[in-house]
């Protein structure tokens, strides 16, 4: 991909779509040649009797570990419809896209492409892919989780004028409200993961998540007193992660989105108790020695490596953690998950979570079964067929599915539990500008090297803040 694998951000919606895509760069294999999966057991789901054999369908992917769902769902869509999809990966994420690039301009695409939301504009704009506009009707749209097709599948007026005012813009030509592609994959980051074995063996409940960051500390404190196991890893050697995944959900419901808002904008400073009570939880994991060690060296997937061998008791991530962490062996009956908590007396009680569009299906203009393509494509979108591709593959559907555990697994189970249909930064103005941020980064990470403190900390953030926005004609009203 063109920005490292899983960057990430909480800025505003038109950064955080991008950045979002970045993250389900992974996880996958790294063999750069088409690859194939066993075929997966679909027994999870009932199938129809077998009818009259079709025509034989072709899906290419870039997400290798993704496949064995595809093919649960490719066998049900035969038992029903008697036509065969063959799905086929291709990675990394580099020849993925040389090989769409060379197979367009051979005219041998496959009938149907995963491609990266938001991604599928150059597709289209040079006439690769059918159009769906009016394909997706109203109870196909009702499927999707809220924020997913409508927002990066269909052409906003926000993307279109974003489009037009940049001169190095290649889809002018699509129009507002057209669409080419449904969402299949979405996510989010702010999640965290705790090892099962690890809290039963300090003597916790395994299957309790914490409800505060206060008792969350506790959680780990207990862990590295009981075991000796460090408490908490992530990629703290990528200067953001510290910031977009753990500080602003913290900040978010410790001040609300009103305050954080005023905070960021600079209209409010960072010495304001329910920010300055944030700093001064994460300076606590530090001074309770419960990062694992050489954290400042471990960037994301190392981290979560160390995690799925048992190196620390709690992993800080997304939803695509969990495919990843799968795909090191780890068994999701010993996995808790939990979205980030707040502090207690926050002014929200829980961080509440709206899901983004990450991976998009698509039918090729040059597919020879445009019809059968697009039948799979909803068919594949239902609520069942995406409850088993998710269960299959640890992977968080884009589709609204059942809230049982015994469908979707009960990790996922503790994923989906957390989102809503809005979050509050949906609606948050925040400006995070340059110079601050760079200071609020690097400030998180000197709290591991005990280079500063939190009272410390704020101070240099607020000077920073103000003399961005000052350099801007002053805070954003």
């Amino acid at each position: 991909m063109n920005v490292p694998r899983r960057v990430l951000g909480q800025l505003s919606l038109t950064l955080l779509i991008p950045l979002l895509v970045a993250a389900c760069g992974a996880p996958a294999a790294t063999a750069p040649q088409a690859t194939t999966a066993p075929q997966a057991n679909a027994t999870a789901a009932p199938v129809a009797a077998t009818i009259a054999a079709g025509p034989e369908l072709t899906m290419w992917t870039w997400k290798v570990f993704h496949v064995p769902g595809l093919e649960a769902v490719a066998k049900n869509f035969e038992a029903k419809e008697g036509i065969k999809v063959k799905i086929t990966a291709f990675n990394p994420d580099e020849v993925y896209r040389t090989k769409i690039t060379t197979s367009a301009q051979s005219g041998d695409l496959p009938d149907i492409l995963s491609y990266w939301s938001g991604g599928q504009w150059e597709l289209a704009a040079t006439d690769q892919l059918m159009e769906m506009t009016t394909d997706v009707d109203p109870a196909w749209k009702a499927n999707f989780l809220s924020g997913t097709y409508e927002k990066s599948s269909t052409m906003t007026q926000s993307t279109y004028d974003t489009c037009q005012k940049d001169p190095k813009c290649t889809y002018k030509n699509i129009k507002v409200g057209q669409s080419f592609s449904v969402p299949y994959l979405a996510g989010q980051a702010f999640f965290v993961y705790a090892n099962k074995d690890i809290l039963t063996k300090a003597g916790l409940d395994p299957n309790k998540a914490p409800t505060t960051a206060e008792e969350w500390m506790d959680m780990m404190k207990t862990v590295k007193a009981k075991t000796g196991t460090p408490g908490f890893v992530t990629g703290e050697q990528n200067p953001d992660v510290l910031h977009y995944w753990l500080f602003n959900p913290m900040l978010m419901t410790s001040c609300g989105v009103e305050k954080y808002d005023a905070i960021y904008n600079g209209n409010l400073t960072f010495t304001d108790p329910c920010a300055l009570n944030v700093f001064k939880w994460i300076n606590e994991v530090q001074t309770n020695d419960l990062w694992m060690p050489n954290i400042l060296q471990t960037n994301i997937d190392p981290a979560d490596v160390a995690f799925s061998q048992g190196k620390a008791a709690f992993d800080l991530g997304g939803t695509y953690t969990l495919g990843f962490l799968v795909a090191q062996g780890m068994k999701t009956e010993n996995l808790l998950s939990f979205a980030v908590p707040p502090l207690k007396g926050s002014a929200y009680s829980k961080l509440e979570v709206s899901a983004f569009a990450l991976i998009d299906a698509m039918v090729t203009k040059n597919s020879k079964h445009q019809k059968e393509a697009l039948s799979f494509i909803k068919f594949l979108n239902t609520p069942e067929q995406m409850a088993l591709f998710a269960k299959t593959v640890g992977d968080f559907p884009a589709v609204k599915v059942p809230l049982d555990a015994n469908k979707i697994g009960p990790v996922l189970l503790g994923l989906m539990s957390a989102f809503s249909d809005k979050s509050p930064f949906d609606t948050s103005k925040a400006q995070i500008l340059d110079e601050p941020g760079k200071v609020l980064k690097l400030g998180l990470q000197q709290f591991i090297t005990k280079e500063t403190t939190p009272d410390e900390l704020v101070k240099k953030i607020d000077a920073a803040n103000k003399a961005a926005w000052d350099a801007k004609g002053g805070p954003l009203k």
